[in-house]
């Protein structure tokens, strides 16, 4: 009897890969270490493996292929290999990884394999083949997709058409085709056994409630009977029914009812329990390790520094860290573009980093975690960083914003602009880079389709981090439902620091914005109403505040009432409805109440536009030639300083430290500094008297504002050098605009 093969190809294609992926990693390791003996051992056990499946299977081909790259390996153990043997290999595990692909989808086209295999036997033999790395990162790396998240890695979705040009291209990177009309599509996940005996269980007390459940309806049908025929009785009172007699059957209708009550309360609260328990086992199911994807970027970073002229180690940890399988297969596309922007903009070549006396080799590392009910992703290089500068040279020359505005805005928003559609600040344009198109792909995939946020971070000289925020599942998300007039408003819980009530004259004015006094800071607050565009209200009532967080920054939210705390699936909106922007998804209540599910990041965007007070407004003044530097570790206290001194006319740059503020005051002439004192690296004290210590800053007015209230705290500030001191407690606009006026009036003229 002839034996069906087809029926094991998909097997062969899932081991097969498992079996590729591991020898990519293993190559890795030894073209570091080509003396690595557990990593040579590895290699060969996986080719072996291949080699004899295919053969078995027919498929011919992939057999030869293993079998000269097995030759090829011989030669690398024995020390004979040729030059170049490293990149022959890759593309010999290329070629097999698309042949497997190929053979999953059902393909019946062969492949030229003469010029690899002539090339594995050259390298076999000791002779020199010319690389071909950069060429191939050149042509595979072109805004390239990572390649989707599946149990089995090779399956008919991912057929590729390839001619003997793009032989070289990893499969991961190719654009698949549809496989042919009569191939069953079929995505699967592994689970784990004893997540699978866990759901099984809690299906089988599912069950067993659900009788009690039951049986409780049976009551219920008797109690109504019972009710019937109580009303009949009611009827016929005086016509030979006695009140007793319907008293007692009244009686015996309440009790019964009380009993059933309390039994379906407590299914119900018991299902509630299963229910939430098997979610979660479910959802643990769809659960894959972000090592999935990560466990792949060696490889891309080797390419992609080949093809750059730089040296690059990447580092991933926390690759254990678990995600949704469809928040595993979106977020790797992002990662990706990070990773190319920081090897081809942010890391330097290996001469300015030995210039500037750092290791020849550029670090990425890609760090994952939790973080609440959140998973938590940072990239972070030692490059250069991202130039602020050139960031508002490019936002002028697209005409986004015009020079004043770009001026007056904090270092954070301009660096929000590279997720622009088209921004880039590459001087050209080559494969690699410089179209502007990857970081916006890293907007709109992790904030629109995966709800999270991104921010960045950046030093000079020392790289930039990308901290990226994502919820564990897009299935079911914790919401946090508030109002707004007639409109139930869901937020996401992973983003609210805190809720509280306040005083409505705790409220100041700020400028052109709100603001109130958290724990020795000021925090902008804005009401939901206005970020809706929804009629404001005159409220009698003190107002409840929803602080939010959105990277560094921290927001107040004016919200009518709270509602409460649920577990929700979000339902994406209608195709029409995309583009708001604002909202995220909508969900629904049990009372089948609709909850609009905002954005965040857009929260935040929204709340910047919001004007509150048009009388404060930037006003022209002398003044404006006077330049002031805000030091605070504060985010919000700095940036809400440099809003009150920029609206007066003065020129504000912000120091995120001590140490930062003294870093710019070498570089840069202050006419007047403004300093905290508690803050990391250098306290406010120490850099005053570090300031009265150069020639340059002997007279220079510097300002005090902090939490510290004790005389002690004044004298020592005022001993420091200080020419004032401002008790953050007591901080009104007015104080700070006065003292600074008073001080720079003293200025000698310029």
């Amino acid at each position: 009897m002839k034996i069906d093969k087809s029926k094991y190809i998909a097997r062969f294609a899932t081991e097969a890969a498992e079996h590729l992926e591991k020898m990519n990693a293993a190559m890795l390791a030894l073209e570091k270490n080509a003396a690595d003996q557990e990593m040579m051992n590895l290699v060969f056990r996986s080719a072996h493996t291949i080699k004899g499946s295919s053969r078995m299977l027919g498929l011919a081909p992939i057999g030869e292929l293993a079998h000269k790259l097995e030759d090829a390996l011989e030669a690398l153990k024995n020390g004979t290999a040729g030059a170049g043997f490293f990149d022959v290999v890759f593309r010999a595990l290329d070629m097999i990884a698309a042949m497997v692909e190929q053979a999953s989808a059902g393909g019946e086209r062969t492949r030229d394999t003469s010029g690899i295999l002539d090339e594995l036997q050259r390298v076999a033999k000791g002779e020199a083949v010319a690389g071909k790395v950069a060429e191939q990162a050149q042509g595979a790396l072109r805004e390239a997709p990572v390649a989707p998240v599946h149990a089995a890695p090779v399956s008919a979705e991912n057929e590729h058409e390839t001619h003997e040009s793009d032989n070289r291209m990893r499969p991961a990177m190719r654009k698949p085709v549809q496989p042919p009309a009569h191939m069953k599509s079929v995505e699967t996940v592994r689970v784990d056994i004893d997540k699978l005996d866990e759901a099984t269980k809690l299906v089988g007390e599912m069950v067993s409630n659900q009788s009690r459940l039951k049986q409780n309806l049976v009551s219920i049908e008797a109690l109504r009977r019972d009710s019937a025929r109580n009303l009949d009785m009611v009827a016929n009172m005086g016509g030979g029914v006695e009140f007793a007699d319907v008293l007692e059957l009244s009686q015996r209708i309440h009790a019964a009812l009380r009993r059933v009550a309390q039994y379906y309360k407590n299914d119900l609260a018991y299902q509630s329990l299963l229910t939430e328990a098997l979610l979660e086992r479910v959802g643990s199911m769809r659960m894959l390790p972000i090592s999935t994807i990560l466990d792949t970027f060696h490889r891309h970073a080797r390419d992609i520094s080949a093809s750059c002229g730089k040296k690059v180690e990447l580092i991933v940890e926390g690759g254990d860290t678990e995600l949704d399988k469809a928040i595993i297969e979106k977020i790797g596309d992002p990662l990706l573009h990070m990773i190319r922007n920081s090897i081809d903009h942010g890391l330097e070549s290996p001469a300015e980093r030995k210039r500037a006396g750092k290791p020849e080799t550029g670090t990425i590392r890609i760090s994952a975690g939790y973080d609440g009910g959140v998973v938590c992703i940072d990239v972070a290089d030692d490059g250069g960083g991202i130039p602020t500068d050139k960031v508002k040279e490019k936002a002028l020359q697209k005409k986004l914003h015009d020079k004043e505005t770009l001026d007056a805005m904090p270092d954070n928003e301009i660096l929000h602009l590279i997720f622009r559609p088209g921004f880039s600040t590459s001087s050209f344009i080559t494969d690699m880079s410089g179209r502007g198109v990857g970081m916006d792909v890293v907007q709109n995939t992790i904030v629109e389709q995966l709800k999270g946020s991104v921010h960045v971070r950046t030093e000079a000289g020392k790289g930039a981090t990308f901290h990226i925020k994502l919820p564990l599942t897009l299935a079911i998300m914790r919401v946090f439902m508030v109002t707004a007039g007639d409109a139930l408003i869901g937020l996401m819980v992973d983003s609210i620091v805190e809720v509280l009530k306040i005083k409505r004259n705790e409220i100041i004015d700020i400028v052109d914005k709100k603001a109130i006094r958290l724990r020795e800071n000021l925090l902008p607050v804005v009401a939901l109403r206005s970020i809706l565009s929804l009629p404001e209200e005159a409220a009698e009532q003190d107002p409840t505040v929803v602080i939010l967080r959105y990277g560094e920054e921290m927001l107040g939210v004016i919200v009518d009432a709270l509602i409460s705390e649920e577990d929700m699936g979000i339902k994406p909106l209608p195709r029409h409805m995309k583009n708001s922007g604002l909202v995220s998804g909508v969900s629904v209540t049990g009372k089948n109440d609709i909850v609009v599910v905002l954005n965040t990041s857009k929260v935040f965007a929204t709340a910047n536009d919001v004007k509150t007070s048009i009388a404060a407004r930037v006003r022209e003044s002398a003044r404006k030639a006077v330049h002031i530097l805000v030091v605070d570790d504060s985010v919000n206290t700095r940036e809400i300083e440099r809003s009150i001194l920029e609206s007066y006319g003065y020129h504000v740059d912000v120091a995120t430290d001590g140490l930062d503020g003294y870093e710019k005051s070498q570089s840069f002439h202050y006419d007047l500094v403004v300093t905290d004192v508690e803050m990391p690296r250098m306290d406010g004290f120490s850099l005053t008297k570090k300031l009265r210590e150069e020639a340059a800053y002997k007279h220079t007015p510097i300002v005090i504002v902090s939490s510290r209230d004790k005389e002690d705290d004044r004298r020592r500030g005022l001993q420091a050098g200080a020419n004032a001191y401002i008790v953050k407690g007591s901080f009104e606009q007015s104080n700070l605009l006065s003292t600074i006026q008073a001080l720079v009036e003293m200025l000698p003229e310029q």
